[in-house]
């Protein structure tokens, strides 16, 4: 309880919370700027959450946390509002005194779980909210205890317009709590009255509860790490793969957006994070995504299930996710074998010329081909250029807010080129693994050197490469640019490609850092000088945005992280900033003390979409549903600790490659992995590249390095 709480145990205690490391939990005792939250979903199983801040508010949903909430979503970061409400009430001579729960509590985010525990004259609570493994209902465990005799009541009540069934064990109930005594009962919503009858009892529930801890205990400790830096230790030890698996890939929602949608590029690349731990799931997103492809060879961007309604677009990059994606999953597992599987595609009529997208519901098609035909399919569809040789950007390409650079379909994308390159390497290489692959490979390296020569004659700048050109001509990321004179993800990319100028991307990553990365602020700009509203009619949405926010300016950390990526990649000296960029990026650097709590004001165990620049410099944006968690868990694995699997799946061929890029200062460190049914304890304290052969024989491998 509240009184015999130590707050001396916690890492990275701020005045705010901090981190218990022997249960993963991050535990608040004064309430933060904004809401701080946790975001539940069925680890397994319909799909069925939550999202609850240290005060007890957030909603509930199932199926489709957009389509299908139980309660309101509010998105209100001043009231923090929740349909649901708890009330203690306390019967005396005097009368009656009600009180929250949620107030003057000590709040404890969990893996799976959030709970709440507080006293008020002379009675304690503890109050732990779960969703069970596979079973769509939300519960709610509570104990109340007495210092003295009291006559007690607990009551559960939910105003929300949509459907709902509840029970409460203590409803009606007036409950005579004698001194020392604890009253023990369950709270439960759902959708569905049947599947409360399964969860009336205390002991169920509880028993419910120790099984959700025990899974995301096995799963998140999968991979397990211990370096000489805590902070990287904290996150990449549950919270990263958590808010990756939990909020991005389960329950896609979160406090400032509720998108209920699989998008396509976003959940394939949240996947990649669970390469080396669960590739079953990343298989399962490939033949998902490359079931929404049009027969044409375009996507939907995002679609609802169940009816898969969804929008088909103009942009650019999303089926190129696809082929990416696969290549990665090959790349790890050796699962060559997805290539050959057929999959049927999606169709509706084409959108007109000057249809920028359209929501539909799409028919399923009568045409199914292997992935890899999918993927070539995706390939050339993408392989549509403008006058410079570059590929056509048409209605957006991964910054969505740049939808009108192309729109006429003259505008070309330096990053999509890069991409598209990458992409292309990857179809030749997978076209030698598959059975049932067609295609002609000089074609397709001659098409990947035709891009690459294209961008190094006409998209260099002297110092860094242009972003993008206008259906007007007008080019973006010059530096004769007055808005966007310098853009990350074109230099970031024309390293992670591999094939970019060498000498010219060394200059480029430099040029980058010079005007995008301010260290003192702790912010990673995706690009500057921002836009003006001026510019929406070239540029797009994007110059919608105030100055220094979003994609608009602002750290917009998914870029951040490849531009760290970049910088690791690349080697030597260039790798000591990737990691000082890691860092910058690492929330917790962010909310290390209440004045930087005062300035971020969002979650420091949560990774933001954005970090503000100009007016509102260092302010957190939105968290926890942003596909940066998951880069940034695959960049301080595969890039600083330089973990990385080969042939997963092929009995005598599985391997760990490791190749790190610690700081000189590591004397050693460690991971823990489990492969199988066997656990792999690596300590590491020498540099260079060293390859360790898996076995899947059951036991436990300490191996020194």
């Amino acid at each position: 309880m509240k009184r015999n709480f130590n707050y001396g145990n916690l890492e990275f205690n701020n005045g705010f919370g901090g981190f218990d490391t022997s249960s993963g939990e991050y535990i608040i005792y004064k309430s933060p700027p904004v809401p701080w939250i946790n975001c539940i979903s069925a680890a397994e199983g319909e799909p069925f959450g939550f999202i609850i801040s240290e005060k007890g508010g957030g909603y509930v949903w199932h199926g489709n946390s957009r389509e299908n909430p139980i309660t309101r979503w509010y998105c209100d970061p001043l009231e923090d509002l929740s349909d649901e409400r708890i009330e203690i009430t306390e019967f005396t001579e005097e009368g009656e005194n009600s009180i929250s729960p949620f107030s003057n509590c000590i709040t404890h985010h969990g893996y799976g779980y959030s709970s709440f525990k507080g006293e008020y004259n002379g009675i304690e609570w503890c109050f732990t909210t779960f969703v069970p493994i596979n079973k769509g209902v939300k519960i709610t465990l509570f104990e109340i205890t007495s210092e003295k005799e009291k006559k007690l009541s607990l009551k559960y009540s939910v105003e929300t317009p949509y459907r709902h069934e509840m029970y409460s064990s203590a409803e009606n109930i007036r409950k005579a709590v004698s001194k020392g005594d604890t009253w023990k009962g369950v709270l439960l919503l759902s959708d569905n009255k049947t599947v409360l009858q399964e969860y009336t009892r205390y002991e169920a529930c509880s028993e419910a509860l120790e099984k959700v801890k025990d899974y995301w205990s096995e799963y998140l400790g999968r991979i397990r790490i211990t370096t000489p830096e805590k902070s990287i230790n904290v996150m990449m030890n549950g919270w990263l793969l958590y808010q990756t698996v939990s909020c991005r890939l389960n329950g896609r929602t979160a406090f400032y957006q509720c998108g209920g949608a699989y998008g396509f590029r976003d959940q394939l690349q949240d996947s990649l994070a669970l390469l080396c731990t669960d590739p079953q799931k990343v298989k399962e997103r490939i033949l998902l995504h490359a079931s929404r492809q049009y027969e044409e060879g375009d996507v939907q961007h995002w679609w609802h299930p169940p009816e898969n309604a969804g929008i088909r677009s103009r942009y650019s990059d999303d089926l190129l996710w696809l082929v990416y994606v696969t290549f990665r999953y090959i790349e790890v597992t050796g699962d060559s074998g997805i290539l050959d599987i057929k999959v049927p595609y999606i169709k509706s009529k084409s959108l007109d010329f000057n249809e920028i997208d359209r929501y539909e519901i799409p028919e399923v098609s009568e045409k199914s081909e292997s992935l890899f035909s999918h993927c070539l399919l995706a390939c050339r569809h993408a392989m549509r250029y403008g006058e410079h040789g570059i590929p056509l950007i048409m209605g957006g390409d991964w910054n969505d807010g740049m939808n009108r650079v192309g729109i006429q379909g003259k505008g070309e994308s330096v990053w999509l080129g890069w991409f598209l390159c990458y992409c292309l390497k990857a179809l030749d290489k997978m076209s030698l693994l598959s059975q049932s692959a067609k295609v002609d490979r000089h074609r397709l390296q001659t098409e990947t050197k035709k891009i690459a020569d294209a961008i190094e004659k006409h998209a260099w700048d002297g110092n860094w490469y242009i972003r993008a050109f206008c259906d007007n001509g007008r080019v973006l990321g010059s530096h004769r640019s007055g808005e966007c004179m310098i853009d990350s993800i074109a230099q970031s990319w024309a390293v992670l490609s591999g094939f970019g100028n060498k000498e010219r991307c060394k200059t480029a990553l430099l040029s980058a850092e010079r005007f995008l990365a301010d260290y003192n602020n702790g912010i990673i700009k995706l690009l500057t000088p921002p836009f003006s509203a001026d510019s929406i009619e070239d540029v797009g949405y994007i110059a919608s945005y105030p100055a220094g926010i979003r994609e608009n300016g602002a750290q917009y950390t998914h870029g951040a992280v490849w531009l760290a990526k970049a910088f690791l990649k690349m080697g030597d000296d260039f790798a000591k900033k990737g990691r000082r960029m890691v860092d910058v990026i690492n929330p917790i650097n962010h909310t290390r003390t209440e004045l930087e709590v005062a300035r971020y004001k969002t979650e420091p165990y949560a990774v933001a979409a954005d970090i503000y620049s100009d007016e509102n410099i260092g302010r957190g944006g939105w968290t926890w549903y942003t596909g940066s968690s998951s880069w940034l868990y695959q960049v301080i694995l595969e890039d600083i600790l330089g973990f990385t699997v080969k042939n997963s799946e092929i009995k005598g061929k599985a391997e760990i490659v490791l190749n790190a890029n610690i700081p000189d200062e590591w004397k050693e460190y460690t991971i823990e992995y489990k492969y199988k049914n066997s656990v792999y304890i690596i300590t590491v304290k020498s540099k260079g590249c060293k390859t360790i052969k898996l076995e899947d024989d059951g036991k436990v491998h300490k191996i020194l390095i």
